[in-house]
């Protein structure tokens, strides 16, 4: 049912969909591939998008500053978390739990808009913290 009706959504928007699988779909929305993830049993309302692929903490710097950034980030944004997984690479994550049909479009829409607003956040806060690593090494070296 939950997949079903995220379908009709997307299909009513205008998104295809580019993957299928037994319980999640995956979509493009706004330049960024998302995956909507049905929890649960097929009869529970509960929804998790995720958006991966933009960031990898492919050594300990970028591991710290990405770290960082994901705290600063989270500390403003209620909608959505970040993290950095196991494999090193950035993790945005949306849930929600919807009532009716129209829950469903509404939240769907405020969940990806917050997922991209939280990717816009992540890639300036994380520029900004790795200009300020920059000067601080340069200053060190003094």
């Amino acid at each position: 049912m939950t997949k079903h009706l995220i379908k009709q959504v997307l299909e009513k928007w205008g998104f295809p969909i580019i993957q299928e699988h037994e319980s999640s779909l995956v979509f493009r929305y706004q330049m960024s591939y998302i995956q909507a993830n049905c929890l649960g049993d097929e009869d529970e309302n509960a929804v998790a998008l995720t958006l991966t692929g933009i960031f990898t903490a492919d050594n300990d710097k970028k591991m710290m500053l990405g770290l960082r950034t994901c705290n600063e980030v989270n500390c403003y944004l209620i909608q959505v978390k970040l993290y950095i997984d196991s494999d090193a690479d950035l993790v945005i994550a949306s849930e929600f739990f919807y009532q009716t049909e129209d829950d469903m479009e509404y939240l769907l829409n405020m969940s990806l808009r917050s997922i991209i607003a939280a990717k816009k956040r992540f890639s300036q806060k994380y520029d900004e913290f790795e200009e300020e690593a920059k000067l601080i090494s340069e200053l060190e070296q003094e």
